[in-house]
């Protein structure tokens, strides 16, 4: 939250910090549940409200890699630990013309790739949507991945995943 507020008071030099305190009693007078949608509502100062809007714009840091140097555990298939830094392909950024936290289309649900299953050549991908949750094929029950002949790339990201609902 310190790289966003210093960000945002760059962006927005007449911004000006609320805190949770002056938030609640502002939600409850304009009668709203406690949401983070609803904070921003109360926080933006205005005397009334008709309706909540029926879309929501969601955005939250994503992971570059894993900063991991070394595993308590072995991992498996491996025979000892890991503890002298060597970071074998835990770390790969992309595989298949594939980034880590590209934006994909699955069907008609779209998530982010976060990782990716079997070994290098593989084009199984491990797909998240906004919440967290693991977007599965419907035609496999017990596996996680999707394969990358049933996603399609929407657009690249860097850090940040980032939907309007």
């Amino acid at each position: 939250m310190n790289i966003v507020r210093k960000r945002t008071f760059s962006l927005y030099p007449g911004a000006r910090i609320t805190y949770g305190y002056e938030t609640s009693p502002r939600r409850k007078e304009l009668e709203l549940d406690k949401t983070h949608f609803n904070d921003a509502i109360a926080i933006s100062g205005i005397e009334s409200i008709a309706e909540n809007p029926p879309r929501h714009f969601y955005y939250k840091q994503f992971r570059k890699k894993k900063r991991s140097l070394h595993e308590s555990i072995p991992r498996k298939g491996l025979t000892k630990k890991n503890t002298n830094a060597v970071r074998y392909n835990k770390n790969v950024k992309y595989r298949n013309d594939y980034y880590l936290n590209d934006e994909v289309i699955y069907g008609e649900k779209c998530g982010w790739i976060y990782g990716y299953s079997g070994g290098e050549k593989s084009r199984e991908f491990l797909v998240r949507d906004i919440s967290g949750d693991l977007i599965k094929m419907s035609n496999r029950k017990n596996s996680l991945s999707l394969n990358g002949s049933c996603i399609k790339l929407v657009r690249h990201n860097n850090n940040w995943e980032y939907a309007i609902s």
